[in-house]
C-alpha cells in the first residue's frame, strides 16, 4: 500500500520505542547486559533505537527504517503501521529535552559597534555586504562584545537561541570559535523569510545560507532560509512543521549542504524521506543542490576570486580604449 503519509505521522512514528514495537508484534528477545538479543534470530540485536543483524549485515537505527528492513514495507506502510497503534515512546535524549531554564537572550552582551562581525563577514567570507545589512537591520545579526557574529534564531519575533561564530582565531590554539547559546531550542536553527516563503531552503551552517544567497542574488525569492548548524533532520521537520502553522506550506525543500561525504549522504537520506510528502500542488518535494566546491562559502569565495581577476585583466584593455577615444 502506498500513498503520502503527513508529517505529524512521520514525526510521531520516529518516537515509538522500538523494543516495545517489535514485541508487540510477537517478537521476543533476552537481555544481555545493555542489549537485547533476538531469540529466533540470535545475531539480531536491539539496543536503545538501534539495531544490528549480524548475519545479515544490516545494521541501522529508529523504528521505521527497521520495519522496511526487516518485514520488508515501504516508507508509508511502515510509518501507518507504526502509528496504527499506541506504542510506548521512547524518551528523548537529554539534548532534544525541554530546557530546564527557557532561553534568555543576553542582550546586555551586545555591542553597538559592529565593525567586526561586517569586516568578518564582508571581507573574510566574501558575503555581499546588502546580504549583511539587511539581516543586521532585521536583527538577525549581531555582534558580542568578544567580536563574535552572532546568529539569532527567531520565531514570532522572539529570540530562542543564538549561534556564535568568532572573527578571529583563538590565541589559545588558533581556532575559531563557534558555540550554540545554552538553552537555545533544540529543534530550531538560524532562518528568515525572504518575501512570502514557498520554499525551504536547507544549509549546515549560517555562513552557507548567507554565501547561498549572496551567490543566488535575486534567484532566491519567496523563501525561508534555514541553518540547521550541523546535519539535523529532526529540524527540517520542525521548521517544515512551523512553515504549515504559519500559513506557509512549503512547496519545494531544497537540500542546499556541504559537498562532502556526511553532506552528500544526509542529502540524499532527506530526499528519500520527502519523496513521500506531497505538497499542496499534488507534487513531491526535496531537491538537492550541492556546490561544486566542500560548501557554499568555499563556492561563493572561488567565484569571487574568479570575478575579481576577470576584471583586473579586463582593465588594461579598457585603458586603451580610453586612450584610443581621447586621440
Amino acid at each position: 500500500m502506498g500513498g503520502r503519509v503527513r508529517t505529524d505521522q512521520v514525526e510521531r512514528a520516529k518516537r515509538v520505542d522500538l523494543l516495545d514495537y517489535l514485541e508487540a508484534k510477537g517478537e521476543t528477545f533476552k537481555k544481555e547486559g545493555h542489549y537485547y538479543r533476538n531469540t529466533e534470530h540470535d545475531s539480531l540485536i536491539i539496543r536503545d533505537q538501534m539495531y544490528a543483524w549480524n548475519s545479515r549485515g544490516k545494521k541501522g537505527a529508529g523504528v521505521i527504517n527497521f520495519a522496511q528492513m526487516y518485514y520488508g514495507m515501504s516508507f508509508p506502510e511502515a510509518v501507518r503501521d507504526i502509528t496504527n497503534s499506541n506504542y510506548k515512546e521512547k524518551e528523548r535524549p537529554p539534548s532534544e529535552k525541554k530546557s530546564a531554564e527557557p532561553y534568555r537572550y543576553p542582550v546586555h552582551y551586545e555591542e553597538s559597534d559592529t565593525t567586526r562581525m561586517h569586516q568578518y563577514l564582508t571581507q573574510d567570507r566574501n558575503i555581499h555586504p546588502k546580504v549583511v545589512d539587511w539581516l543586521e537591520r532585521k536583527d538577525y545579526l549581531a555582534q558580542d562584545k568578544r567580536g563574535n557574529v552572532v546568529y539569532k534564531w527567531k520565531q514570532q519575533g522572539e529570540v530562542i537561541g543564538a549561534e556564535r561564530q568568532g572573527t578571529q582565531p583563538t590565541a589559545r590554539n588558533g581556532d575559531w570559535f563557534k558555540g550554540i547559546d545554552k538553552n537555545s531550542q533544540g529543534n530550531a536553527g538560524f532562518t528568515f523569510d525572504i518575501g512570502k516563503p514557498k520554499t525551504l531552503y536547507v544549509f549546515e551552517s549560517s555562513v552557507d545560507a548567507l554565501s547561498y544567497w549572496s551567490e543566488k542574488k535575486g534567484d532566491i525569492q519567496n523563501a525561508r532560509i534555514l541553518s540547521m548548524s550541523g546535519l539535523k533532520r529532526h529540524t527540517v521537520s520542525a521548521e517544515m512543521n512551523r512553515m504549515n502553522k504559519d500559513g506557509y506550506p512549503p512547496k519545494q525543500v531544497i537540500i542546499a549542504v556541504d559537498n562532502d561525504a556526511s553532506g552528500r549522504d544526509f542529502a540524499h537520506g532527506l530526499k528519500d524521506v520527502l519523496q513521500n510528502y506531497i505538497n499542496q500542488d499534488g507534487e513531491r518535494v526535496g531537491k538537492i543542490d550541492l556546490p561544486k566546491e566542500k560548501d557554499w562559502n568555499e563556492q561563493l569565495q572561488k567565484n569571487v576570486a574568479i570575478e575579481q581577476q576577470r576584471l583586473k585583466e579586463a582593465q588594461p584593455s579598457q585603458v586603451k580604449d580610453t586612450e584610443l577615444e581621447r586621440s
